[in-house]
């Protein structure tokens, strides 16, 4: 016979011993996961400072060619929105500076597509509201880039049915420091009065034309464009469901839509109540820990954080200090201005320290 052949006994791991693995895969995940995402928004702000650069030489190009950069908006000559005399007998504010930069941004059919004599807002043009342009949206914006259904009834007006849809950017041109309205108006006899002009501080705004030689404080130190993230707006769908689908069109020139003003600190949706509606959609805002990047006029991107010095706000109105917009349509009462004011001012005169940011 032969010899029995001793048991083999499998040892299988002990309750313990499989929390202790649990244990360490958990602490692995955890200290590998911040590295992943911190990869991942690198890589995200590294496409958005891309994004900025791309608008940067559309604006040059545009430049070159025109002399002047391009308007920051322009009322409509449509006739049949615009009056007897256009565009001082229009109340449509109408293509944005996206549409000028279309061409130099590659983007020469689309911008052939549109009907130049009509409102960019009316149902002729309607094909090129839900077109999306990649270099307007930001990666770490994920509520811009691709079409959004508007509110019932919100283009009417113009001929569009519903549902209407809208493609959303996350960039907007700086308007100044003061977010003042210096278009013509009928009652002005088509004129704007002088305190608007001067207070029409910015390089993208209702002034035009606005040339290289008009920047005195220098390229480096103006700001152009900075980040508009429309996704924070969704924060204010409590006290209106469709303000968040209001805002940030990339066709149109609305203070909400492609412009942004340094009346309010970056990310002031961070720190400004969300009553304070102004602030929250027209001030520079984006979703990268920390602050947002900008493009100066010479081209270079830059991030600028949140801790810049800025005009002390009140944060229930959603207003500078002490500011007070008269009748007349300028601000009074100004505070002196802290280093976000003065890089958004194209002649004001200031010194900005290179590091400001």
């Amino acid at each position: 016979m032969n010899p029995r052949q001793p048991q083999r006994h499998r040892h299988a791991f002990t309750l313990i011993e499989l929390l202790v693995v649990i244990a360490i895969v958990c602490t692995l995940v955890g200290l590998l996961l911040p590295a992943v995402q911190a990869a991942r928004e690198a890589a995200r702000r590294a496409q958005c400072a891309n994004n900025l650069k791309q608008i940067g030489l559309a604006i040059q190009a545009y430049h070159d060619l025109f002399s002047s950069f391009p308007p920051g908006r322009i009322t409509s000559y449509d006739p049949r929105y615009a009056g007897t005399n256009p565009p001082c007998t229009s109340d449509i504010v109408d293509k944005s500076i996206h549409i000028f930069l279309l061409p130099y941004l590659d983007q020469t059919p689309l911008h052939n597509a549109i009907n130049q004599s009509l409102t960019i807002l009316g149902t002729e043009n309607q094909t090129i509201h839900t077109v999306v342009v990649g270099v307007y949206a930001c990666p770490s914006d994920p509520e811009s880039g691709y079409p959004r259904s508007l509110r019932a009834g919100k283009l009417a007006r113009y001929g569009v049915a519903d549902p209407a849809r809208m493609v959303f950017t996350s960039y907007a041109g700086c308007i100044g420091s003061l977010p003042v309205l210096a278009l013509p108006t009928p009652d002005q006899n088509c004129r704007v009065a002088a305190q608007k002009i001067a207070q029409t501080n910015g390089c993208f705004n209702d002034l035009s034309p606005i040339r290289v030689a008009s920047v005195t404080d220098g390229l480096s130190n103006t700001l152009f464009m900075a980040e508009k993230s429309t996704t924070v707006l969704r924060n204010l769908k409590g006290l209106d469901p469709e303000f968040f689908n209001d805002y940030g069109w990339y066709i149109t020139g609305n203070w909400g839509d492609t412009l942004w003003s340094t009346l309010y600190p970056p990310n002031a949706f961070k720190t400004i109540a969300s009553v304070a509606l102004s602030a929250q959609k027209d001030s520079a805002s984006s979703l990268h820990p920390g602050g947002l990047q900008v493009l100066m006029g010479d081209g270079s991107v830059r991030f600028v954080k949140e801790t810049i010095q800025s005009w002390p706000m009140d944060r229930l109105a959603g207003l500078p200090v002490g500011i007070r917009l008269n009748a007349n349509g300028w601000y009074e009462n100004i505070p002196t201005p802290g280093v976000w004011q003065m890089l958004s001012t194209r002649s004001g005169g200031e010194a900005v320290s290179s590091d400001a940011f």
